[in-house]
């Protein structure tokens, strides 16, 4: 995945999705907004109806982020037939947390009622600021312990500490998404990759993960910060969209989210400063581009970057002004759109703007979608889709 804060938004079947607001909010690469793919009539719970997949007991979400959780989740269920549940309580009581995850995955039947449960519960103690992490057994080797470890600890960590809960859990239920979608094409978890990351030497537990994550009200989220002066000398603009793409990758590996660097242009470094990004958020992105395989065109002025090593990653664009090559991360929101639900989870919908006229030779319409000829366009299998 080379998604950076990718769809914090989620848009209804026909509507866009506002311009305001933890929903309306376009992801670095997740575009102005999310198309849903059309389909057979979803039922969120097989067999039962009334089904909630938030239980949210204690209160603490909007109440207009909850149907939108639901609508999400019920994407996810669709595509990979993994049944994500979230729960609040005020308190746990007097059973340890993890007893009240087993019984609460038995009583909501998360994943089915076999050993072969493909079932995540989510569950959050309010009163003990503390997250479960229980994952059915059908999906142990989808969701192996370090990577719910590192999604716990310092993923939501970071963002339930803020008090940031509708947008963390957002970019939870995002990674959680990206995974699934690897594992449906056979990419499994490399744990090795996590062993280079700053934050990831704590890595230890299992796929059922607790943690303590407290929640502090009025916090900001994840902030901005300033690399040394000395740091950010490296994140200029280069002399190849290549060096530029590399500087990038190295950025992303900083344990400062600073994005006032002169790698970017001035249209992205205003983009990026309006997003929260948790390191561990920012790593995820790093394990899918890293080492994956890619074509760079170079056209004048412009270069545009697309993967041919995985289906998951949109392009990335590049400018070069004064000599020097910028990251244009401002045009990716503007020319390429994700989409839940389908066989896709990206398409190319520029139309008039330069790169779009540079390039356009390169695109290729897959099942209404648009994406590079030669890139990786593996299809998602998605079992709501199946035989259309």
């Amino acid at each position: 995945m080379t998604r950076i804060l990718r769809l914090l938004a989620i848009a209804t079947v026909t509507a866009a999705v506002a311009s305001a607001g933890v929903w309306g909010w376009k992801s670095w690469k997740s575009r102005a907004r999310t198309s849903i793919a059309s389909g057979p009539h979803l039922k969120l719970c097989p067999g039962e109806t009334g089904c909630r997949l938030i239980h949210d007991i204690a209160g603490v979400l909007p109440p207009g982020d909850v149907p939108r959780f639901e609508q999400y989740l019920g994407l996810i269920h669709r595509e990979s037939d993994v049944d994500i549940r979230l729960v609040f309580v005020r308190h746990a009581g007097e059973k340890p947390l993890e007893e009240l995850a087993t019984n609460l995955v038995q009583e909501l039947r998360i994943g089915g009622r076999t050993r072969e449960e493909r079932g995540v519960l989510l569950l959050y103690d309010m009163a003990g600021s503390r997250l479960k992490v229980e994952v059915g057994y059908g999906l142990e080797g989808m969701f192996p312990d370090a990577f719910v470890s590192y999604l716990v600890r310092d993923h939501a960590r970071a963002f339930f500490a803020s008090g940031d809960l509708s947008v963390g859990l957002r970019l939870m239920l995002r990674l959680l998404q990206h995974r699934v979608r690897e594992a449906v094409l056979g990419d499994a978890f490399d744990p090795t990759v996590l062993k280079g990351l700053p934050s990831a030497t704590h890595l230890s537990g299992g796929a059922g993960v607790t943690a303590a994550v407290p929640r502090v009200d009025g916090a900001k989220a994840i902030p901005a910060g300033r690399l040394d002066p000395a740091l950010r000398e490296r994140f200029v603009a280069q002399d190849s969209p290549n060096a530029a793409f590399a500087r990038y990758l190295e950025w992303l590996a900083q344990p400062v989210f600073d994005p006032d660097v002169d790698l970017f242009t001035a249209d992205t470094r205003r983009y990026l400063a309006q997003f929260p990004l948790s390191p561990a958020y920012a790593e995820f992105i790093l394990m899918g581009e890293l080492g994956k395989r890619f074509s760079l065109v170079e056209r004048g002025d412009l270069a545009i970057l697309y993967f041919t090593g995985t289906p998951f990653t949109s392009p990335h664009f590049f400018v070069r002004e004064g000599g020097r090559w910028r990251m244009d991360i401002a045009a990716e929101v503007r020319n390429t759109r994700e989409f839940s639900g389908g066989r896709f989870n990206w398409g190319y919908v520029g139309a008039t703007d330069a790169y779009s006229r540079a390039f356009a030779d390169l695109l290729v319409n897959l099942r209404g979608v648009r994406r590079f000829r030669d890139g990786d366009n593996r299809e998602i299998p998605v079992r709501g889709l199946q035989g259309l």
